[in-house]
């Protein structure tokens, strides 16, 4: 009796085991499901809603910090290993109003793969220019059509300066209503540096792509070498929540590195939401 008991327990143990192993297999690179925190994507998504990211269309992200329990935004993780960013390759290229799930890149104190999950609209891929004017929204000098419900009334002048807007920076003087023009860096580009370029770009060389800056006199120097140019190591990315009136995004944070993209939200998997368009089934995500 007592190793039939033994038997059928070890049975169940490693039952359980090829299950978690399989689980952590579709965590980590097939699809994950993902809880909408705000109205920033409405009316595309609600708050509330659960969503299932699509970790194979740009490929899975292979994770920064193998030390850490597999559960989004669980804290519970050994950062003194840190692997380098690698993607599987995938079956498709982020795309001009992809809707993606992405690592908030603000939040430098823990590893990128440990950090709050955001969803957004992307805008404008690398090697677009983007721009806001009156309140419209631009792409490469193309305005985009107003997602429903966005204001149509222009609240800032084309001077004023909002500290919370990117690169908040008062020489640079852009609001809600007059954001750009902003080159989106793709992988290879040069610019040249001077005053306005390292305002909006110091993110990107110092941050994101790890380079030591400094400023002497009016010359810079990237890792003590002086710098009249400077190449981007990846590719970056805008985005906007389709709630514009009510979204924290890239004009508020700025770029969004290739790096912190982890998949694609493709389907609607449940809406308890009844109080904005009541129950909605699995339904495809555009």
């Amino acid at each position: 009796m007592q190793e039939s008991v033994i038997f059928y327990l070890n049975r169940l143990a490693k039952t359980i085991f090829v299950a978690f192993l399989l689980w952590l297999v579709v965590h980590l690179f097939l699809f994950e499901a993902f809880l909408v925190p705000t109205a920033s994507m409405r009316t595309t998504l609600l708050e509330g809603d659960y969503i299932v990211v699509n970790k194979l269309a740009y490929g899975a992200r292979i994770p920064f910090t193998p030390l850490s329990l597999p559960f989004a935004n669980s804290n519970a993780f050994l950062d003194f290993i840190q692997l380098p960013y690698l993607r599987l390759p995938g079956y498709a290229h982020i795309s001009r109003n992809d809707v993606i799930v992405f690592n908030l890149p603000t939040e430098r104190e823990v590893p990128i793969d440990e950090r709050t999950l955001y969803v957004k609209r992307c805008i404008a891929l690398p090697g677009d220019t983007f721009k806001i004017e009156k309140g419209l929204v631009y792409i490469n000098s193309k305005a985009l059509e107003v997602p429903e419900g966005v204001h149509d009334s222009i609240i800032s002048s084309k001077t004023s300066y909002n500290p919370n807007f990117f690169p908040n920076d008062p020489f640079i003087k852009w609001n809600l209503d007059y954001f750009g023009p902003l080159y989106i860096p793709r992988k290879g580009d040069s610019i040249k540096l001077n005053r306005e370029s390292m305002s909006i770009y110091n993110q990107i060389i110092g941050t994101f792509e790890g380079n030591r800056i400094k400023f002497l006199n009016d010359t810079i120097y990237i890792g003590n070498k002086k710098a009249s140019y400077y190449t981007f190591k990846m590719n970056y990315y805008f985005a906007l929540g389709d709630n514009r009136n009510n979204s924290i995004d890239s004009r508020i944070w700025g770029f969004l590195p290739e790096t912190h993209i982890i998949g694609k939200a493709s389907f609607i998997l449940y809406s308890s939401n009844k109080n904005s368009g009541g129950h909605r089934g699995l339904s495809i995500i555009r």
